[in-house]
Formats: C-alpha cells, structure tokens, sequence
C-alpha cells in the first residue's frame, strides 16, 4: 500500500511538473491541441473543454467508487451525504461540457494503491486531485478573458468555485485544515499543463502517487450515478451557469454576448 504520509500536495505537483515539461508533444497529441494552439503556446476553447472534460470524468469514477459496497473506506453519514452531492455535481459538469461539444479522452482510470482503503487515504488524494481542478478552471478563467469570452470565463469560475468546496471538504476527511489557503492555487498558467500532473491517473504507469492498480475503473453511467445519489442531494438548488452555450469564440460576438447575458442571469435570479 502507498504510504500517503510520505507525500504532500506540494511535492506531487512540483515532482509532475517536470515530467509534464519533458513530454508536452505527447500530451499535445494526447489532448487534441491544434496545430495553431501549439505554435501560440496556448490552449484553444476546444482544448480546454476536452481536458475538463476527461478531468470530470474521472471525478465521476473516483466519487462513485467512493460510495460503493467494496470500498474498505468507512465514511460517517455526513460524509457519505457529501460525497453523494459532490458525485452529482461533477456529473452535472460532464454532462454540460459534453452537451457543448467536448471530447473525453478517455473513460475509464487508473487509481494509486490504496486509494479507497481508508477515509484519510481517500482524502488525500481526492485533496489533490481537487488543487489540480480549481487550478484548471481557475486557469480557464484566465484563457477564456483572454479570449474575450467573458461568459465563459464566468462559467469556468463558476465550476472552480464548487471544486472549491469539494477540496475543502475532502481536506475534512483527511486531517487537513480545509480553509489552508486565502486564494485557490495558481498551479497552470494553461488548462493543459494538468495532463502532465494526472498522467498516471490516465496511464497507470507508477509517478508521484506510487503504485497505481493494474486495472482501469471505467465511468460509469449517468443512470449509475443518479442510483449512486438517491434523493438529489445538490441539483435541486443548483443556479444556472452564465452561459449554457460553449460556441468557438471567433463566432460568438460581442452583442451575441450581451443577448446572453439578460436570460441568463434572469434564470440565475430565478434559481
């Protein structure tokens, strides 16, 4: 079993980081950038939903196996509530990007030894991996400004901002003061600079989190999910995004912005 005492959220992601600068060609390739997106040294909209897209989907395997009956894990009733809202949301992002046209690379994942073996192994690395996704969206939030999509930048914030949540409670789960930091970790600069922290979450070849299972854990269904959840625990309240439409930015102008935005947040008011 991984000794998860040895590690921190630190030293794996500075000791990925290098692995991720030696192959970016790979994992260029791996994620789909465009030609055009590696040559500017930045990520495109379809890019970056992609990798959310993956990202999400292994958030939906790691909760959902979480709240099975062959995970040696013991939660409390609090924590098993949690974890069934988080199981939800996640899916919720899934299916929005995947309604929008994002392409998963893969559905089905690797998982370090001993992941679901303890509640306080299970919060580790779920701490981890939720730094990895607030740091995504928070550096989609960047891109997509940049991009002069502010609704999409809003959007993005908006799922770092549930991310958010998710790692501090996790953080409960495993020891750690969930309220460790004052701003979410500025860890990419671009969205795909994570694939080279996850890697081994996607090819099961032993990194920073140590031995990984030998067998891939595939996504399971939306049906499987809402079986997982019960009673909703989460959507029932859930406000609208700002926007619920992902268009490549080159054909979303600026008034098409602002026709938008009056529904929308007349929706989120309504919420």
């Amino acid at each position: 079993m991984t000794d998860f005492n040895q590690f921190s959220r630190r030293s794996f992601l500075t000791g990925t980081s290098l692995f991720a600068a030696g192959a970016t060609l790979g994992f260029s390739g791996l994620f789909g950038l465009t030609t055009s997106a590696a040559q500017s040294n930045d990520d495109d909209i379809q890019t970056i939903i992609n990798v959310a897209a993956t990202a999400e989907a292994f958030a939906v395997t790691h909760y959902y196996r979480s709240l099975q009956a062959t995970t040696k894990a013991k939660f409390t009733a609090a924590q098993i509530a949690y974890l069934k809202a988080g199981l939800e949301s996640e899916q919720e992002h899934f299916d929005f990007l995947v309604k929008n046209g994002a392409k998963p690379v893969t559905t089905s994942f690797y998982f370090p030894v001993g992941t679901f073996d303890t509640a306080k192994t299970f919060g580790t690395v779920t701490s981890i991996a939720e730094t990895v996704f607030v740091a995504a969206y928070v550096a989609a939030t960047r891109r997509f400004a940049e991009l002069n999509q502010p609704l999409l930048a809003a959007t993005a914030a908006q799922v770092a901002a549930v991310e958010a949540q998710h790692l501090a409670l996790v953080n409960l789960i495993a020891g750690i003061f969930p309220n460790n930091v004052g701003l979410g970790a500025p860890v990419f600069y671009k969205v795909s600079e994570a694939v080279g922290v996850v890697m081994p979450l996607l090819d099961g070849k032993q990194g920073a989190l140590g031995a990984m299972e030998t067998t891939a854990v595939a996504q399971p269904s939306a049906a499987d999910v809402k079986t997982a959840v019960g009673t909703s625990q989460l959507l029932t309240q859930l406000s609208a995004p700002f926007t619920t439409k992902i268009v490549p930015f080159t054909d979303l102008a600026p008034a098409a912005s602002a026709a938008t935005m009056a529904p929308t947040m007349a929706a989120t008011k309504s919420s």
